[in-house]
This record gives structure tokens, C-alpha cells and sequence, in this order.
């Protein structure tokens, strides 16, 4: 569907519901904030963190097993129409697949098993997001997703592999060459997690990822750690990852990095805390022009609603160049 027309399928869903989402459930999420962003240069600027909508639903089919699908998409409710640096509505997680007594087996676009690894740990997720810093934070297109039942009501294992286009994935124009992947790709990512990340069936969250040579990560090899606890009113987060490998323009790469993340939870407020630290050998990406880096952010939630809260928080963080950046805002979030 071309991207045009997307509002318009969107309305005509709403309006005619029993036709155009017969099983289907609309959620989302509008999260903006107003924030003061200074790297160098002082701007204000009205922000949109990941605002999303989406359709997702099931249907049971023979055999013990049932359907599932969910289309999202990444929503700019601080822009009109798509301008030069984002569109108005992007892709996120669009799949269709099936689980059963098995586990569950997608086909799609997904965020990739690395990236789910982190569970809830990284607190400012899409307001001050760990990617400015860490690697791994992808979701990867032509995807092949499976993820485990839980064992012993505890253990999950989550793997992805990644489909080739054959010779479009050629680096080299010549279609003998071994870049050429016609079918199943060397692109893989895993995880093993334990505990619950949500903390309500267990206080404890852990995982373990590898992920190798996708796409969005072309070359590179990645291990991630993470560890979560909580303790009454009180979480504590840590995530350790390295990474090496040799990036498409043939510099030899390797980072080490680790973020370290606190809250605590009094009433309606939740007071957080969180420090990320980088050393890479190459700059790939984020605010923070240059190679490895810390930023250390403070925010402060309160829960208007169940689904509804307003926050504020301050950023700042520096490259080994001892490039500044300095953000901080006030931020209103309501899903649906």
C-alpha cells in the first residue's frame, strides 16, 4: 500500500469495523515532549518519541493452532505531512504468523531478538534512547522470527534469521561474488531470557543475546547482556554488550559499552535515573557526533491515568572528542 493512501485505509477501518477489522484490536501511543536540545547550538523543538498506531489480532485455526498478525506504524503528530527528514507514518513490527503448543513463529519485520533482550531496562527508551550510544537497537525487514514456549514457566528462547534478496545483496556488482545470499542469509540474531521484564510474575529479569551480520549491523557481532531487579518500590537495570567486526567500508570496528539504570516508584511518581557508556572505535550514529561516549539522564514521571502520564527529564553526555550534548523537557504520553 502506497504510503498516500494509508490515512485513508485507516479511516475507512474505523468506519466500516465490521468489515475491515473483523478480529482486530487498535492500540497506539501519542508520546511528545517539548524539549531544549544544545549541541553546540541552542533549539527548541517540539518532539514526537516513537508515537505509534497499529492493528493486531488472532484467529483459531485447526489443529491446536491459531493465526496472529499486527500491523504498526510510527506516527509524527509534530509534523503535518512528511517532511525531509522523517515520513509521517514508517514502519515498526508487521508480521502474520502462527503459535501453538510449539511457541510462535513469525514472518515480517520485527524488532530483532538483541534488541528485545533489554526487556525494561533502558528507562528513557525513545525519549533518550540507549541507542545513542549502544549498537543493536534494530528492527530487521525479511525476517523469519521464532520464539519458544516458556520452560518451566521461567526460560524463553527467542531466534531470528534473515532472508536474502540474492544478487541485490551483492556489494560488488558481481553476482558470482560470495555476497551473494540466494535464499536463507548468514544474518542471525538469539536470545535467552529468564524472569518477566514487566516484574509482575517475577521480581528478576536476565537475558543473554548474540546476533551476527544483519543487515542493519552489516559485518558486525554482537553479545548483550542484561540483568534486572526489583525490589519493592525499587528497580535496578544493568546492560553489558561488546561488539566487533568490519563495517562495509572496511574499518575494523569494536565497542564496549554498558548502561546502568535505577527508579523509584512513590504513588503516582516514579523518579529515574540512568548513566550509558561507549567506547567505539568508529561513530555510526545519535545526536553525539564522534567515537564512544556517557550520558547521563534524571526524569521524573506522574501517572495522570492508567494510561496516561506527563514527565520531564534532563540529558547530558559528551563524545571522547569532549563533544557536548545537553537535552532536557517536558513530555505528556497516553496509550490506547
Amino acid at each position: 500500500m502506497k504510503r498516500k493512501l494509508l490515512p485513508f485505509a485507516i479511516a475507512a477501518a474505523v468506519a466500516v469495523p465490521g468489515v475491515a477489522l473483523a478480529d482486530a484490536t487498535i492500540y497506539g501511543k501519542l508520546n511528545v515532549s517539548l524539549r531544549n536540545v544544545d549541541t553546540g547550538e541552542d533549539t527548541w523543538e517540539l518532539e514526537s518519541h516513537a508515537s505509534r498506531l497499529g492493528f493486531k489480532g488472532d484467529a483459531e485455526l485447526d489443529y491446536g493452532l491459531t493465526a496472529i498478525y499486527q500491523l504498526e506504524y510510527e506516527i509524527s503528530p509534530d509534523q503535518e505531512e512528511a517532511g525531509d527528514s522523517k515520513d509521517v507514518f514508517k514502519q515498526r513490527d508487521i508480521f502474520v504468523g502462527l503459535k501453538g503448543g510449539f511457541g510462535t513463529l513469525k514472518v515480517g519485520n520485527m524488532d530483532t531478538p538483541l534488541k528485545k533482550a533489554q526487556g525494561k531496562v533502558d528507562l528513557f527508551s525513545d525519549v533518550v534512547d540507549m541507542n545513542i550510544l549502544l549498537d543493536g537497537e534494530n528492527r530487521q525487514d525479511n525476517a523469519i522470527r521464532y520464539t519458544s514456549p516458556k520452560f518451566a514457566d521461567m526460560f524463553t528462547i527467542d531466534t531470528m534469521i534473515e532472508v536474502g534478496d540474492g544478487a541485490e545483496r551483492d556489494t560488488n556488482g558481481d553476482d558470482t561474488d560470495d555476497e551473494v545470499r540466494d535464499g536463507i542469509s548468514e544474518g542471525a540474531s538469539i536470545a535467552v531470557t529468564a524472569g518477566d521484564s514487566k516484574y509482575k510474575k517475577q521480581p528478576f529479569y536476565a537475558a543473554l543475546a548474540y546476533e551476527n551480520d544483519m543487515t542493519e549491523n552489516k559485518g558486525i557481532s554482537i553479545i548483550r547482556a542484561v540483568a534486572g531487579y526489583k525490589i519493592n518500590d525499587i528497580t535496578l537495570g544493568a546492560l553489558y554488550q561488546t561488539s566487533e567486526g568490519e563495517l562495509e567500508s572496511n574499518k575494523d570496528y569494536d565497542d564496549d559499552g554498558f548502561l546502568l539504570s535505577a527508579a523509584y516508584s512513590m504513588d503516582k511518581l516514579t523518579f529515574k535515573g540512568q548513566f550509558i557508556s561507549s567506547d567505539q572505535s568508529v561513530d555510526t550514529k545519535g545526536p553525539i557526533d564522534g567515537e564512544g561516549g556517557e550520558m547521563f539522564t534524571l526524569g521524573v514521571d506522574y501517572k495522570l491515568g492508567k494510561k496516561t502520564k506527563t514527565y520531564v527529564y534532563y540529558g547530558d553526555g559528551e563524545n571522547d572528542a569532549k563533544d557536548e550534548l545537553t537535552v532536557y523537557g517536558l513530555g505528556l504520553e497516553h496509550k490506547f
